[in-house]
């Protein structure tokens, strides 16, 4: 059998799901408000629009979908914001739910997404404000191509990377750390199934994935910036090393994997 993967990302923004969050509680108007809240999503969208949709625009390779997941009652002003920012990227879908069960709600984004062509669907997740390096989405399809026919094509499959950096935003100063996660973190995680299987990268805790699944994550490339700040919903810590770095240091290499100046990040 020949393979067709697909690539899709997830992001949700913002999306009011039933359960899917550390800090939420089980009042859904009270879960509304602390979302929507307009100071909240200026900061969202803040982040957004400057470190994690420039690294989507960038992608080296731009053969994918990515569906950004809101809510129905998403205020009209923030949706307009979201789809005028988003309208540069060829694969963009936005997605409008009712607020559902989060697995069944990211299920059917999914699935809303998916070619009809396809055998195999590769779904990566994302966050709204963290970024991935430019080749992510190259390097993603390279690595599911070599491995699959390893694994077996009718197997999950989790890819993803553990090398990168935390970027904390400190009102005295932006600090930068340099991490190598000991277990799959959760930005940009892809899992590749059989299309129409149920099952995708949201289904477990992405720290577990390999003890359910055939695992492998890239070690070597500076993948990712994820962003540290008091919108977090869970605590942002590394599972394994960390070493904070001075901008001086981090600039070529932050330079050379994202489309980013450090002094740009230092300042974010």
């Amino acid at each position: 059998m020949k393979i067709r993967n697909q690539i899709i990302g997830l992001m949700r923004f913002s999306y009011p799901s039933k359960g899917g969050f550390v800090k939420a509680g089980d009042d859904p108007e009270a879960q509304a408000r602390r979302l929507y809240d307009p100071a909240r999503l200026e900061r969202r969208f803040d982040l957004f629009e400057k470190l994690t949709l420039p690294s989507l625009l960038a992608q080296s390779d731009q053969d994918f979908r990515m569906v950004f997941l809101i809510g129905r009652d998403l205020p009209d002003v923030w949706r307009d914001r979201l789809a005028d920012a988003i309208a540069p990227l060829a694969g963009a879908r936005l997605v409008a739910l009712v607020s559902l069960p989060h697995y069944l709600a990211v299920r059917r984004a999914y699935a809303m997404a998916e070619k009809d062509n396809a055998t195999h669907v590769t779904g990566f997740r994302l966050d709204d404000d963290d970024a991935l390096d430019i080749h992510h989405i190259a390097r993603m399809r390279a690595t599911v191509e070599a491995l699959l026919p390893v694994t077996g094509p009718e197997l999950p499959l989790v890819t993803g990377c553990h090398r990168g950096f935390f970027l904390e935003r400190k009102p005295e100063g932006n600090e930068i750390f340099e991490v190598v996660e000991k277990a799959p973190i959760g930005l940009g995680l892809a899992m590749t199934t059989p299309k129409g299987v149920s099952e995708n990268i949201f289904r477990r805790n992405h720290r577990f994935a390999n003890q359910w699944y055939n695992t492998y994550t890239d070690a070597n490339q500076p993948a990712f910036i994820r962003t540290v700040h008091s919108d977090n919903d869970s605590d942002p810590h590394a599972s394994g090393r960390i070493e904070k770095v001075d901008w001086a240091q981090a600039g070529p290499v932050i330079e050379a994997h994202f489309p980013f100046a450090a002094e740009m990040l230092k300042a974010l």
